[in-house]
């Protein structure tokens, strides 16, 4: 799968980020937006596998670079981050990986099931901790920065 050409990686990525900002009933103006970030988290997951990383790094990598992509972008159009982090990281949910686990349990493979389950679990908490450390992070980076920006603006007054 990773070794399909980048372009249909892009084109494909943009197209599900977009389609499930408008699943979310996102404003139109942050559609192509919310789009844009899920396009990049996926290529950057995509080109990090390529570059022979493990999928729980690529996927913490991936997921940061999203979650720092929205909050600034949260910032900039004035908007919710959950607009643009949700399109962000759903191109990065290891949906085959599920489906394999269950397929595996059917089967009766249940050694290559538990192999594919903890990866897919490792996976999605690597998502979800490059989320919130890079949102947290900003966050406290951000009310730093304007409490030093207030304390500049009341000695000024002073």
């Amino acid at each position: 799968m990773i070794w399909m050409p980048i372009y249909i990686h892009i084109t494909f990525s943009y197209l599900a980020a977009v389609g499930f900002a408008v699943f979310l009933n996102a404003p139109k103006k942050t559609l192509y937006v919310s789009g844009a970030v899920g396009m990049i988290s996926w290529t950057i997951y995509i080109l990090l596998m390529r570059c022979n990383f493990d999928m729980i790094s690529a996927n913490f990598i991936a997921a940061s670079i999203a979650s720092l992509l929205s909050e600034i972008l949260a910032r900039k159009m004035k908007k919710p981050t959950l607009l643009f982090i949700v399109p962000g990281i759903i191109t990065l949910i290891p949906g085959l990986g599920l489906y394999n686990t269950m397929y595996y349990v059917i089967e009766g493979n249940f050694q290559q099931s538990f192999t594919t389950g903890t990866n897919v679990i490792l996976a999605s908490g690597a998502i979800a901790l490059g989320v919130i450390v890079v949102s947290s992070l900003f966050r406290n980076h951000y009310l730093n920065l304007k409490s030093k920006l207030e304390k500049i603006e009341n000695k000024k007054i002073i």
